[in-house]
């Protein structure tokens, strides 16, 4: 059945019926899978994208970095992948040879609460001696921030 209205394109009723058909039920568990697990999800997508970056720039393939981890290519298609959930021993594992810290676990220190998300950078070329002093240039950056901000009022 085919429906036609003054400048309107044919609708057919059949069709929609057809496409719009409930989803199977594997598609639904793959959809609730995702919704539950969602956080993780993001973080390990976020460190697939941060090793495809290290790889990149060094010129390195896959084979390569899993001979580095000690770990199958196999293992390394899976991390790429963005899906897998991963250990916390596999991530101090990728951070050891990459030598850049993926995962940052926000810290007290004189009074300012530290949070560090790998989606932000500061300026790629930095590099850091240790953890204090990405923190110190953290803080004078939010110092700076708030000046601005204080300024511009």
């Amino acid at each position: 059945m085919t429906f036609k209205k003054k400048g309107i394109m044919a609708f057919n009723l059949n069709r929609l019926k057809e496409v719009a058909k409930q989803a199977p039920e594997q598609e639904r568990e793959v959809a609730t899978f995702r919704d539950e697990n969602r956080d993780w999800l993001l973080k390990s997508s976020l460190i697939a994208l941060e090793i495809h970056r290290y790889l990149r720039l060094n010129r390195m393939t896959q084979s390569q970095l899993a001979e580095k981890l000690g770990i199958s290519p196999a293992m390394v298609t899976k991390l790429l992948s963005g899906k897998e959930n991963l250990s916390l021993k596999t991530i101090c594992g990728i951070e050891r040879v990459i030598q850049f810290e993926l995962l940052n676990i926000p810290s007290y220190e004189k009074g300012v609460f530290l949070k560090f998300d790998i989606s932000k950078r500061l300026d790629e070329n930095l590099e850091f001696e240790n953890h204090q002093t990405f923190c110190k240039v953290i803080r004078m950056n939010e110092k700076t921030e708030t000046k601005k901000k204080a300024m511009a009022v």
